[in-house]
C-alpha cells in the first residue's frame, strides 16, 4: 500500500516586524482577553446598529501608562473586533510617552464592541502581559469622535479596577474606497495578514476571505515602483495558498506563485523580508509540485528555500521556518528520485529546524511531525528500528503539543498512524495498527470534504484497516478499507500527482476483498483501477514498484479464477519491471521477489515450463534470504517458496524437495511475528503435506500446532459473526478430525482424543474460558483473580451478540477496539497467572487423564471420520482406550448418508414421509448399523438379540463431522433391531464441556428445586401445537407429586423477559413451544414465545447455579449448523453452556402427538422417588424407556421417534 506522510503548511512569513507581533505571538491571543470593562458610559448610536460598515481607527499616545508600579517596556496595541478580526500596532521602544500614530481599517456594525488592549512585549524572555484594556461599542465611540478630533480614554487594568492611563484615539467612517489615502493602504495590508493569522488560529473562511479581498486592494491601490508593493504581494500570495491548501482551488496557488515571484524580484537582497518572500515562494511551488508533479517546481522550491535558509542566521527567529521548508521539499524530491544523499540532507535541515525551537513555540509541533516523516521514510529504505522509533516519538510529541482545533491537528494526526502502521508491519503488535486506526480516524473525522488532505487522510484511514483485516479477519475492516479508498478517489481531481497511488490502494483493497468473498466483480474493478494507476505514475516515482506489484497480483488472481494466459503473462511482466526498479536494500524488495515468485510458480502449472518454476523457486529463496525473522510478512516468503518446492517435489518426485518444502512450513508456522491465520495456513500445508507423503510424526506435529494457533485465529476480540466464518473458513473440525485420524494411525490414541476435544466446539471453549474456575487462583493471588474475572466479565458482556462489532460505515466509532483492547487486557492477565507457581497449566487444554472421566458411568464412543479413514475410539473412566478401524465405511458415504437424512420433508403428505423413510432414513441406518454399530458393539460385548433380563451399557456417543446429523441412536435394521433397543445413548459435544457438567452437577447442592414450564399453543405468527397445554399439564401433575415449587408460563404469560428471568432461579425446565434453528448464525436460533423470540445470544450468557435438567420439546433444539458440525451451536448447546448440565432436545420436528407422550414418561422415571432424589443423570434412561413406550404403537415410524436425544451426564 501507498502511505502519505506529509508535512504542515508552513508558517506564512510577514515582514520582519509585523511577523514578530502577529504570528509569533499569536498564541497569546486566548490568554491576554479575560474580562470585558466599560470604560466610557454609553451613548445614544449614531448609526444602524445591524449594518456593517468600515471604519477608520487611529491610534496616537498613550500617557500614564504603569506596569507593576513601574513604566512599561515596550509596548503594542491589539485591535479585536467582536473577538474575531485581529490587528496589532508596531512595537514602540521605552519613551515616556509612547506614541504610535497609526491608522486600522476596521469592519463591523454599530453596536459591535472593540477591544484595544495594550501589551507589554517581553520577546524573547517570557510571555507577553496585558498592561489594560478599554472595551466599547463603535457607535458609541464614534459618538465620541466628533470633527476628526482625537479622544481620550481610560485604560483599566484587567485584574482590578485601577486606571492604568489613558490612550488618545479617533474613529471616522470609512468610505471612499476609490480614494484611499496612503496609510489606509497600508492598514488594509495589515488587516488582511492579521485576518490571515486568525484564519490560521480558528480555520475560520470567512476570515481568510477577507483576508485576500483586503490585501488585493490594497495591491490594487499601490504603484508598481512604491517599496510597500512586494510586501503586499507577499501577504496576498501567502493568502492564496492558504485557500488553495482549503478548497483545492488550483487558481488560487497558480495566483500565489506568481504573487510571490514578483514579490521576490522586487525585494533586495539585502532587505530583511527577502528571505520570508524567498521562503513562501518555495513553499507554494512544493504545493504546486504536490499537486501537479512537475519536478521543476520542486527544484525551484528547494532553490528559493536553500536561498532563503543562507541569507538568515541561526539567531533569527524565522531560521527554523526555513529549515523545516527546505526539509520538507527534500523529502519530496527524495520521494521522486529515491536519492540517499537527498534524504539524509533533509532529515539534518529538519532536525536542525526542532534543535532551533523552543518547545513552548507554536511551531514546534510542526517541525517534529516533519522530522517524524522523515525518519520514517528513512527506516523504509533502510529498514533501521530506531529510526521508525524516532519517528513514531517526535510525531506523538507534535501530536500531544497541537490542540484538536488547530488546522494542522489531523495532518499530524494522519503522520502519527502512518509510522504506527508502518511499525505494525515491522513488529505485528496489534496495539499499533489499534492506535494507527484510531488516530487516522480522528484526522478524517476532524477535515471537512472541502479540505485538500480529506483524500489523503481517507486513503490512510482505509490502508489501515486493510492492514488490520490481513491481522485478525474482521470482515467489516476490508469493507470499510474500500469504502475510504473509493471516497478518496471520488475527492480528487485526476491531475493530483496522489491519484495514481489513491487508485492503487483501492485496487488494492478490492483484490484483498475478492479474495476474501469471491466476487468476481471486485477483481475486475481492482485490474481497472490498478492499470489506470500505472499509467498515472512516471516510472522515477519510488511508489512505481508497489503499484505495479499490486496490478501483478491482481492479474494473477484473475488468472487463476478465469485461467486466460494473458493475465499470468502480464502479471509476470510487470511483477518484473517492480523488481527492476527496486534496490535489494530497499525493505519492499523481499515482497515483490516473493510475488514474482509466485506468478511464476503459477505460469509453470499452466505450461509446465521448467524455467518459470526454477525462476519462482530462486526469487523465493532470495526473498526469504532477505527478510529477518522478526518481519511478519516472512510468513509469506516461506509459505511461497514451500509450494513451489512442493509443486517440484510432485512433479520431480526428489526427496530433498519435500524436505524443502516441509522445513519452509514448519519454519512459517513457528515464526513468533507471524499473523495467526498465516501461520494457521503454513501448519496446514506443512501437516497435510507430511500426510500425503506418510510422513505421520512430522504430519501429527502439523497438527498439533495448527489447532494450537486456531483460536488465535477466530479470536476472541472478534465480533461472533466472524469467530464463526473463521471457524467455517478453516474447517475446524475437518482439521481435528484429520489430527486424530493421523494419530490413530500412529497407535496414539490419548493424543487422538485430546486433538479431536481441541478442535471442536470452539466457541464455547472460548467463552468458558471467560468463566474459569477461580477458586484457587483466589487463595493464591486474590487481586490478580479479581483483575482476571473482572475482566471475563466484561468481555462476556458482547461475547454473545451477533451484531457486528464495526457499526461507523468507515470513519466513525470503532465499537470492536473496545473489545479487542478487553481481551489483550484479558490474555496479558492470564500469561501473568501461567507464570505463577502451580498455575503453568491454567486454563490450558485439558489432557486425557482428566478428559477420561467424562464417562462416569458408562462408555464414551468416538466414531471419528478423516478423508483418510473412519475409526472408533471406545473407554470409560478407568480402562485402557480401545481401537475399533471401520474400513467398510467413508467420509464421502457418510456425507451423502448425512444429505439424504436431511431430505425429511417438513411439511410433506404420508406419502411423502413414507418415501422419505424408505429411500433415505431407513437405508441410511442400516448402512451405519452394518459399517459402523456392529463392529463397535462386537468389541464392547453387546448383543444384537434383545433381551428384557439384560443391562443396558450406557453410551455416550461422540459422533463427528457428518456422523453429527445423523442419528446414531436410531441406527438398526428396522424393526426392533436397533441401537436404542440395545443400550441407553447420549451425545457428547466434547469431552471438556461433559466434564464440566458433570463437576457443575456435583456442586449444586441447593435443594430448594423449581420446575419451569412454559407452553405456547397458539404462538402469534406460528402453525398452533395445541397439544402442548396437555404436554405441560402432565409434566405439571408428576412434578406436583414431588414438590409445588412450579412457574408454569402459558401462551400470553410466555414473555421473553418473563422466561428470561424465571430461567436464572429454575432447576428444571420444560419447553412445549417452537423451535428455530437459524441455518447460518447459531447464536441467532431460538424459542419463539408470545411477544418475540428467546435466542441462545441472550440465555447463553446467563449462570444458572441451580441449573440440572432441560426437557426442550421443540423442533430442531439441536439440529446444529450444517457448515460447523462440531460447534454445538444449537439451543441444547446454549443451555448447556449457561449451566444444564443434563438437556433432551430435538434433532428435528417432531409430532404435536408425540410429545405429551414421551414428556409423561420422562418425568415419571426420574420423578419416581421424589423431587429430593432426582438426579439429572437419569435422564438418558428416562428418555430411552419414554421412546421405547412411544414405539409401542406401531403407527410410530422411526422419523417420530428418532429425533429425540439426550445430551451430557
Amino acid at each position: 500500500m501507498i502511505r502519505f506522510h506529509s508535512v504542515p503548511a508552513d508558517a506564512a512569513l510577514p515582514p520582519a516586524e509585523v511577523h514578530q507581533i502577529s504570528q509569533r505571538f499569536a498564541s497569546e491571543e486566548k490568554k491576554n482577553l479575560a474580562q470585558v470593562i466599560y470604560l466610557c458610559h454609553p451613548s445614544r448610536p449614531v448609526m444602524d446598529h445591524s449594518t456593517n460598515h468600515s471604519y477608520k481607527l487611529h491610534i496616537g499616545s498613550a500617557d500614564g501608562i504603569v506596569w507593576a508600579g513601574k513604566r512599561s517596556p515596550n509596548l503594542y496595541v491589539e485591535i479585536k473586533v467582536e473577538n474575531s478580526m485581529v490587528l496589532k500596532s508596531k512595537v514602540i521602544e521605552r519613551k515616556k510617552t509612547p506614541t504610535w500614530n497609526e491608522d486600522f481599517i476596521i469592519n463591523g456594525n454599530n453596536s459591535a464592541i472593540i477591544c484595544l488592549s495594550i501589551i507589554h512585549y517581553n520577546w524573547p524572555f517570557g510571555g507577553n502581559t496585558c498592561v489594560g484594556r478599554i472595551d466599547i461599542r463603535l457607535g458609541t465611540l464614534l459618538a465620541q469622535c466628533t470633527n476628526g478630533k482625537l479622544t481620550s480614554l481610560k485604560v483599566t487594568s484587567e485584574t482590578a479596577d485601577t486606571l492604568t492611563g489613558i490612550i488618545a484615539i479617533n474613529l471616522t467612517r470609512h468610505t471612499d474606497v476609490q480614494n484611499v489615502a496612503r496609510a489606509d493602504v497600508d492598514s488594509l495590508s495589515k488587516l488582511g495578514a492579521s485576518q490571515l493569522e486568525s484564519f490560521k488560529a480558528a480555520g475560520r473562511l470567512t476570515d481568510l476571505e477577507e483576508s485576500i479581498k483586503n490585501l488585493k486592494k490594497a495591491v490594487q491601490f499601490t504603484d508598481d515602483g512604491l517599496p510597500e508593493k512586494p510586501t503586499y504581494l507577499y501577504h496576498l500570495g501567502t493568502s492564496q495558498r492558504h485557500r488553495f491548501e482549503r478548497l483545492g482551488d488550483l487558481a488560487d496557488l497558480e495566483a500565489s506563485i506568481s504573487n510571490l515571484q514578483v514579490a521576490v524580484q522586487f525585494t533586495d537582497n539585502g532587505h530583511p523580508d527577502k528571505a520570508a518572500h524567498l521562503s513562501d515562494l518555495g513553499t507554494s511551488q512544493r504545493a504546486r509540485f504536490e499537486q501537479l508533479g512537475e519536478l521543476a517546481d520542486l527544484k525551484g522550491s528547494i532553490l528559493n528555500l536553500t536561498k532563503a535558509a543562507k541569507l538568515t542566521n541561526d539567531g533569527h527567529i524565522n531560521k527554523a521556518v526555513y529549515l523545516s521548508g527546505l526539509g520538507n521539499s527534500q523529502l519530496g524530491l527524495f520521494d521522486r528520485l529515491g536519492d540517499m544523499t537527498i534524504l539524509e540532507d533533509a532529515i539534518s535541515n529538519l532536525q536542525n529546524a526542532v534543535r532551533l525551537t523552543k518547545d513552548g513555540h507554536p511551531e514546534k509541533p510542526g517541525y517534529l511531525s516533519n522530522l517524524g516523516s522523515a525518519q520514517g521514510r528513512r527506516f523504509e529504505c533502510l529498514g533501521n528500528l530506531v529510526d521508525l522509533e524516532g519517528s513514531i516519538s517526535n510525531l506523538k510529541r507534535a501530536v500531544k503539543l497541537t490542540d484538536d482545533r488547530h488546522q494542522n491537528k489531523p495532518l499530524l494526526l494522519s503522520n502519527l498512524g502512518i509510522s504506527q502502521q508502518t511499525r505494525f508491519e515491522r513488529i505485528g503488535e496489534l496495539a499499533d495498527i489499534e492506535d494507527s486506526i484510531s488516530n487516522l480516524r480522528k484526522a478524517v473525522q476532524l477535515t471537512g470534504d472541502d479540505h485538500t488532505n480529506k483524500a489523503m487522510y481517507l486513503s490512510s484511514l482505509g490502508d489501515g484497516q486493510r492492514a488490520r483485516f490481513e491481522r485478525i479477519g474482521e470482515l467489516a475492516d476490508i469493507e470499510d478499507s474500500v469504502t475510504n479508498m473509493q471516497k478518496a478517489v471520488q475527492l480528487t481531481d485526476d491531475r493530483h500527482k496522489n491519484m495514481g497511488a489513491y487508485l492503487s490502494n483501492l485496487g488494492a483493497s478490492q483484490r484483498i476483498r475478492f479474495e476474501r468473498l469471491g466476487k468476481l466483480t471486485d477483481l475486475h474493478a481492482s485490474i481497472s483501477n490498478l492499470n489506470a494507476a500505472v499509467q498515472l505514475t512516471d516510472d522515477r516515482r519510488l511508489n512505481k514498484p508497489l503499484l505495479l506489484s499490486n496490478l501483478g497480483d491482481s492479474q494473477r488472481d484473475r488468472f487463476r479464477r478465469l485461467g486466460k494466459l494473458s493475465d499470468i503473462d502480464n502479471s509476470i511482466s510487470n511483477l518484473k519491471r517492480a523488481v527492476q526498479l527496486t534496490n535489494d536494500g530497499r525493505p519492499n524488495k523481499p515482497g515483490l521477489l516473493s510475488n514474482l515468485g509466485m506468478s511464476q510458480k503459477c505460469r509453470f502449472d499452466r505450461i509446465g515450463k521448467l524455467t518459470d518454476l526454477e525462476d519462482s523457486i530462486s526469487n523465493l529463496r532470495k526473498a526469504v534470504q532477505l527478510t529477518d525473522d522478526g518481519v511478519p510478512n516472512k510468513v509469506l516468503f516461506l509459505i511461497n517458496l514451500g509450494d513451489s518446492q512442493a509443486l517440484r517435489f510432485e512433479h520431480f518426485s526428489d526427496p530433498a524437495d519435500h524436505a524443502a518444502a516441509i522445513s519452509a512450513f514448519r519454519t512459517a508456522a513457528r515464526l513468533p511475528t507471524a499473523y495467526p491465520s498465516r501461520a494457521l495456513f503454513a501448519a496446514r500445508r506443512w501437516a497435510l503435506s507430511s500426510h500425503l507423503n506418510n510422513d505421520l510424526l512430522s504430519a501429527l506435529e502439523g497438527y498439533c500446532t495448527a489447532l494450537e494457533t486456531l483460536p488465535k485465529v477466530a479470536w476472541l476480540g472478534l465480533s461472533t459473526d466472524s469467530r464463526q466464518k473463521w471457524l467455517v473458513e478453516e474447517g475446524a473440525e475437518d482439521l481435528s478430525r484429520l489430527a486424530a485420524s493421523c494419530a490413530i494411525q500412529l497407535g496414539h490414541f490419548e493424543e487422538a482424543v485430546e486433538l479431536l476435544d481441541l478442535g471442536r466446539s470452539i466457541f464455547w471453549q472460548q467463552a468458558s474460558t471467560l468463566r474459569g474456575d477461580l477458586e484457587r487462583l483466589r487463595e493464591e493471588a486474590p487481586a490478580m483473580a479479581a483483575q482476571f474475572e473482572s475482566a471475563g466479565q466484561k468481555l462476556e458482556a458482547s461475547n454473545f451478540s451477533n451484531s457486528p462489532l464495526h457499526v461507523d460505515q468507515g470513519v466513525g466509532v470503532d465499537i470492536g477496539e473496545e473489545r479487542r483492547r478487553l481481551v489483550s487486557v484479558w490474555e496479558n492477565l492470564l500469561d501473568k497467572i501461567r507464570q505463577l507457581p502451580e498455575f503453568e497449566y491454567f486454563l490450558r487444554p485439558v489432557p486425557f487423564r482428566q478428559l477420561r472421566q467424562a464417562a462416569t458411568g458408562g462408555l464414551v464412543v468416538i466414531i471419528n471420520a478423516s478423508e483418510y479413514r473412519v475409526d472408533a475410539l471406545i473407554f470409560d473412566e478407568v480402562r485402557e482406550i480401545e481401537h475399533v478401524s471401520l474400513p467398510d465405511i467413508d467420509l464421502d458415504t457418510l456425507s451423502q448418508l448425512a444429505r439424504d437424512i436431511r431430505l425429511l420433508p417438513t411439511d410433506g403428505s404420508q406419502r411423502r414421509r413414507q418415501n422419505y423413510i424408505s429411500r433415505s432414513l431407513k437405508p441410511a441406518l442400516r448402512e451405519v448399523w452394518n459399517n459402523i454399530i456392529l463392529a463397535i458393539f462386537d468389541k464392547i460385548h453387546v448383543s444384537s438379540k434383545i433381551n428384557s433380563d439384560m443391562h443396558k451399557h450406557h453410551i455416550f456417543w461422540y459422533p463427528t463431522g457428518p456422523l453429527t446429523f445423523i442419528p446414531i441412536h436410531a441406527a438398526g435394521l428396522g424393526g426392533t433391531v436397533d441401537v436404542t433397543n440395545l443400550v441407553i445413548s447420549s451425545y457428547v459435544t466434547t469431552l471438556s464441556s461433559s466434564l464440566q457438567a458433570r463437576n457443575k452437577s456435583t456442586r449444586s447442592l441447593d435443594r430448594t428445586s423449581k420446575l419451569l414450564a412454559v407452553s405456547q399453543p397458539d404462538t402469534p405468527g406460528q402453525n398452533p401445537i395445541p397439544l402442548s397445554t396437555e404436554e405441560v399439564d402432565r409434566v405439571v401433575q408428576v412434578v406436583s407429586l414431588s414438590t409445588d415449587n412450579i412457574v408454569w408460563l402459558h401462551g400470553s404469560d410466555a414473555t421473553v423477559d418473563r422466561v428470561s428471568s424465571a430461567l436464572d432461579s429454575c432447576s428444571w425446565v420444560h419447553f412445549a413451544c417452537h423451535g428455530m434453528q437459524h441455518p447460518t448464525s447459531g447464536l441467532d436460533s431460538a424459542f419463539a414465545l408470545h411477544d418475540g423470540n428467546l435466542d441462545i445470544a441472550k440465555m447463553a450468557p446467563k449462570k444458572l447455579p441451580n441449573a440440572q435438567f432441560a426437557f426442550l420439546s421443540v423442533c430442531h433444539a439441536a439440529a446444529g449448523v450444517r457448515d460447523m458440525p462440531g460447534e454445538a451451536m444449537h439451543l441444547a448447546g446454549g443451555l448447556q453452556f449457561a449451566g444444564f448440565p443434563s438437556i433432551i432436545a430435538t434433532m428435528w420436528g417432531i409430532r404435536d402427538a408425540d410429545a405429551p407422550i414421551v414428556a409423561n414418561h420422562t418425568y415419571e422415571y426420574l420423578f419416581r422417588n421424589g423431587a429430593e432424589a432426582f438426579n439429572p443423570s437419569d435422564a438418558a434412561a428416562a428418555l430411552n424407556r419414554a421412546i421405547l413406550r412411544l414405539r409401542e404403537d406401531p403407527n410410530v415410524t422411526v422419523d417420530r421417534w428418532a429425533p429425540f436425544i439426550h445430551f451430557g451426564m
